[in-house]
């Protein structure tokens, strides 16, 4: 059993991540973090070329094996969906090559309660859906994942390329549709955490409250008596209209979401927030 995460810019999340692993994960596994940092300036490090060996030292420290991306070729490519899809796709042939469970988590995606693999654990893959063209496409988001590479069926047609009005793992809907039929897959609106399960015989679909969507009524009831957790979510001088900007999957899996710098808010707000996440979960 296998966690990975690729880290573009905040080495903090590294931090949280191994520290809320070691807490609320419930067996043996293996982290690995994929380092995604540029060590030339770009808009996702604010110029700062020295967060790629920051995370190599701190993976070094954690005796976390870490593994950098190539990634030079993000000098000429400005989207985020398809920088995202290149470093996504390099982490799919290393977990092809190297056939295990795979549990993927986005860099600022972490545990906030217990959580068994076995939940999984009998399904292939378990994902989250989206959809574009009114449901008539639907494919993987890639922030979470859970692929077991010894159980899948046609992973050679697994990619993560995006597409013009879509976003990175358009091209998922390939191997999707290999599984089950395009008029059986759930709508993303109805796989919100309060509602049924869509769940196939080998596909898991993940169900979650999406950012500014959701409020501290609808907090999952296992985290009612997490002060810490609550007091973060209702100060995050992101949320929108009393809306939590945070996810939450699954009632236990925390997105802090665009960790990542890809809406060009700036390094330095994400270190203020980041903070005040460590002290709510370490």
């Amino acid at each position: 059993m296998k966690i990975v995460t690729a880290v573009v810019n905040n080495v903090d999340f590294i931090e949280i991540q191994y520290y809320t692993l070691k807490k609320y994960f419930k067996g043996e596994y293996e982290f690995i973090v994929f380092n995604d940092a540029k060590d030339f300036p770009d808009f996702t490090n604010d110029g700062d070329v020295t967060i790629k060996n920051k995370i190599e030292e701190l993976c070094s420290r954690l005796k976390i094996k870490c593994i950098n991306i190539p990634n030079a070729n993000h000098k000429l490519i400005k989207d985020p969906s398809t920088r995202t899809a290149n470093s996504m796709n390099f982490i799919l042939k290393y977990q092809m090559l190297n056939r295990d469970k795979y549990l993927l988590l986005d860099s600022d995606m972490f545990l906030v309660d217990y959580f068994d693999i076995n939940k999984y654990s009998k399904y292939d893959c378990a994902v989250v859906l989206q959809s574009r063209n009114d449901y008539k496409i639907n494919y993987f988001w890639n922030g979470i994942y859970y692929f077991d590479m010894l159980k899948m069926k046609n992973i050679k047609a697994l990619n993560w390329n995006c597409s013009p009005g879509c976003d990175t793992g358009w091209m998922t809907q390939w191997w999707l549709l290999s599984q089950i039929k395009n008029d059986e897959i759930p709508k993303t609106d109805d796989l919100r955490l309060s509602g049924k399960d869509f769940h196939t015989e080998n596909i898991y679909f993940m169900k979650h409250f999406w950012s500014c969507s959701w409020d501290r009524k609808e907090l999952p009831e296992t985290l009612n008596n997490n002060t810490k957790l609550i007091e973060f979510l209702e100060n995050d001088i992101r949320n929108e209209n009393n809306k939590f900007f945070c996810e939450i999957y699954d009632d236990v899996f925390l997105h802090y979401r665009a960790g990542g710098n890809w809406r060009g808010e700036g390094l330095h707000l994400h270190k203020k927030i980041t903070q005040d996440l460590k002290e709510a979960l370490i």
